[in-house]
């Protein structure tokens, strides 16, 4: 069993919930990562003892924006009457085990305050626990492209989405699972996933410019795409293909990838776009700025519930802008509709 260092929160005062002295925490997480925790105040319900209202911040978001907002951020959750513990999410995957140990002692909400990767962390520790419990989702966007939350609309000034968390209504909308993993935005597989895996060293910049500048660079690169055999509900694709993105909101990489796309009809939007010549490739980034990367020749957009897809080569595989260490040739595709409930402007 795993135990957590619970520290004060220096100058951060709570008045509706109690900073807890320097102790052993003890939970069920299976690492042994620091954290800032104070103690869940108890109530009764009908489902037992339950942990109100948890924000689960991740101090390096954005490079570390997030950590100089937190401030603010408590003291907006706090004049607004909102409830709630502080936990510090200091590494990999840290959010989803504090967000599961939340999950399973029947939290109401979680807050996130992150970007897309911490929301994905968060909704995979949430559904590889098992626990039948899921908590609504409130989100505060401190990322750099904010993908999931601008697709369900929910605001990215600071105060408003504070404001949201304590008057908006809960919309549920679907996960996508692959393998053992899960995204709330999209999967890609190909050069998309390249991309994004360079991405992450793009400190300078935010939002379309982190993915654009090194997508210049792998298109420069690229060599050969992957013979797919891409299998959906109703299709079969076979070719080869430079990238499949599959989707379930409309933007990815801070842009608008999939116009009209949905969180919420148990679908998921797909791309195929299939290997194309270096200058070809180039024309492809204008087509996406304009949202009308769908009309160019070699891309196919379609719908399914499920898919299957094997490559001839292994492929790096990137979710909600996270990239795995491992590459992969085989994937299955799943949509668990309308399973995650979250916080939108009403």
């Amino acid at each position: 069993m795993g135990s957590y260092d619970i520290e004060r929160l220096g100058d951060f005062h709570f008045s509706d919930c109690r900073c807890v002295p320097r102790r052993r925490y003890h939970t069920t997480m299976a690492s042994n990562r620091p954290a800032l925790l104070t103690e869940w105040p108890r109530r009764s319900s009908s489902r037992g003892p339950s942990a109100p209202n948890l924000l689960i911040a991740n101090q390096n978001a954005n490079w570390g924006r997030c950590r100089r907002k937190l401030r603010q951020i408590s003291d907006l959750l706090r004049s607004q009457g909102f409830p709630f513990s502080l936990a510090t999410s200091n590494g990999s995957r840290h959010a989803g085990e504090l967000a599961a140990a939340a999950a399973a002692d029947n939290a109401n909400t979680i807050v996130i305050a992150g970007g897309d990767g911490t929301v994905s962390e968060v909704v995979n520790g949430l559904f590889a626990s098992g626990c039948g419990h899921v908590p609504q989702i409130g989100i505060i966007p401190l990322g750099s492209s904010n993908d999931f939350s601008k697709s369900l609309g929910i605001p990215q000034n600071l105060s408003e989405a504070c404001r949201t968390i304590m008057t908006g209504t809960v919309r549920k909308v679907d996960v996508g699972r692959v393998g053992s993993h899960y995204f709330c935005t999209a999967s890609c597989l190909g050069y998309f996933a390249e991309i994004a895996a360079r991405s992450l060293q793009m400190t300078r910049f935010r939002g379309s410019l982190r993915y654009t500048i090194p997508a210049l660079r792998v298109i420069r690169e690229m060599a050969c795409g992957w013979e797919m055999n891409v299998r959906t509900d109703t299709r079969v694709f076979h070719g080869t293909y430079a990238v499949l993105l599959v989707g379930n909101a409309s933007r990815f990489g801070g842009l608008t990838m999939l116009p009209g796309a949905r969180c919420d009809d148990g679908l998921f939007d797909c791309l195929l776009i299939e290997m194309a010549g270096k200058w070809e490739a180039l024309h492809l980034i204008p087509l996406v700025y304009r949202k009308a990367l769908e009309r160019h020749r070699r891309v196919t957009r379609f719908q399914t519930r499920s898919l299957s897809v094997s490559l001839d080569h292994p492929s790096r595989l990137c979710n909600d802008g996270e990239v795995y260490p491992t590459a992969f040739e085989q994937l299955d595709y799943t949509v668990l509709p309308r399973r995650l409930p979250v916080l939108c402007r009403g």
